[in-house]
This record gives C-alpha cells, structure tokens and sequence, in this order.
C-alpha cells in the first residue's frame, strides 16, 4: 500500500504524513472538499467530494473491488 499506492483518496492520506528523513520525498496534496457526514452519508462512493479525480460516476456508484495484481487491490472506478 505504501510503496504503489493507487486510490486516489489514500494517495492524499499518504501525503499529509511528514517525511521521517530528506530521502523521502512525497508529493504534497492539499485535502480539498467537504468532510462526508457520517450520520448522513452521501450517495455513490463517501469520500467523492473531497478526491480530485472524481468524476459523475462516483456521485452515483459505489467502486467495487479491483484487482492490481496478486496482493493489490483497489475500490475505485479509475481502474474498473
């Protein structure tokens, strides 16, 4: 998960953790959005209004399960 990240929402998670030394460099992604309700949650996949790469699908779908390879997978429509 670490090393070939894929969903797009785990990508900015990784991001705003603070490299340990200077041979870790990671792309900075500013968290934009609103914080989904957990009370009322949104139709389609929860966290589509805070990912840059969602798109009318994701308003409506939740992702299923995508396989990368044998010990990767990944719930989002960019790779279904």
């Amino acid at each position: 998960m670490f090393l070939n990240t894929r969903h797009p929402y785990t990508k900015l998670l990784l991001s705003s953790v603070p490299a340990i030394n200077e041979y870790e460099k990671r792309e900075k992604i500013e968290v934009k959005g609103e914080i989904p309700s957990p009370l009322n949650p949104p139709s389609g996949y929860a966290f589509y209004k805070r990912c840059p790469f969602a798109f009318d699908r994701c308003m409506k779908e939740t992702p299923e399960d995508t396989v990368i390879d044998s010990k990767h997978k990944v719930k989002c429509h960019l790779y279904s």
